[in-house]
């Protein structure tokens, strides 16, 4: 009796070790290790791609700890989208962004899109000192 529980209490494990695989890589936090960050301006059209750890870190250190709001992308706020953001990690992946920047660099927000038919965004509102410095850091394709 003990060896058909301990057998059916593995088999239960290995059943949930594996159909809980695919359900936690979907929802797990973006890897570390960022390959390159690329941001293309709208209005100007220019990309400019950041591979320096520390520029990359500028961008996505800003996203881990500001502030987290919830953001509709209507009408009026696609059209004022500045640039938009693709950070590709070592793995292969990427995920997406926009980028909107107000009072001359000022104030800065940034938005995740996980499907391009996505309208309810996570988005990041970045404090002065992050964006003064991502500013700085897009001034030449502004």
């Amino acid at each position: 009796m003990l060896k058909i529980r301990f057998a059916l209490s593995s088999l239960i494990l290995a059943i949930s070790l594996v159909m809980g695989a695919p359900f936690a890589s979907a929802h797990s936090k973006p890897p570390s290790n960022v390959q390159k960050v690329e941001v293309t301006s709208i209005k100007m059209k220019t990309l400019k791609t950041f591979i320096d750890e520390q520029d990359m870190n500028a961008f996505t250190n800003s996203i881990k700890k500001e502030k987290r709001m919830k953001l509709l992308l209507d009408e009026e706020s696609a059209g004022s989208i500045d640039c938009k953001m693709t950070i590709t990690y070592g793995d292969g992946s990427s995920r997406h962004y926009f980028i909107w920047i107000m009072d001359d660099g000022r104030d800065v927000l940034i938005a995740h899109q996980k499907h391009p038919e996505d309208l309810h965004l996570k988005g990041y509102e970045l404090s002065k000192k992050h964006s003064l410095h991502l500013t700085k850091l897009l001034k030449n394709i502004l």
